[in-house]
């Protein structure tokens, strides 16, 4: 399956109390050139990705600096996390272009 291109909405998800609370963590567009932009701080963040053959997504430079978007078995969907990630993984999905 190849990558879609586009905006990823973000989320955190928190258990506690015997509930799952879900945590809006921001959004990042993927751009064909190579680029990418993270929405969720004062100002955009952006850097770069590639893409392994796994079809996992790894980011360099900007806010998910060394951050790895690992492919999971749900359509255009992925587990996120970078070193100054502030919850354990971010869940990304793919919401349009």
């Amino acid at each position: 399956m190849a990558l879609k291109y586009g905006k990823y909405t973000c989320t955190a998800s928190k258990y506690s109390n015997g509930f799952y609370e879900y945590i809006p963590r921001g959004s990042f567009v993927l751009n064909k050139n190579g680029t990418y932009t993270y929405l969720g701080l004062e100002k955009p963040s952006q850097g770069k990705f590639t893409v392994d053959k796994k079809g996992n997504i790894l980011f360099t430079g900007g806010y998910l600096d060394k951050g790895k978007a690992e492919k999971i078995d749900r359509p255009d969907k992925y587990f996120l996390v970078f070193p100054t990630i502030p919850d354990n993984r971010w869940t990304c999905t793919w919401v349009g272009k």
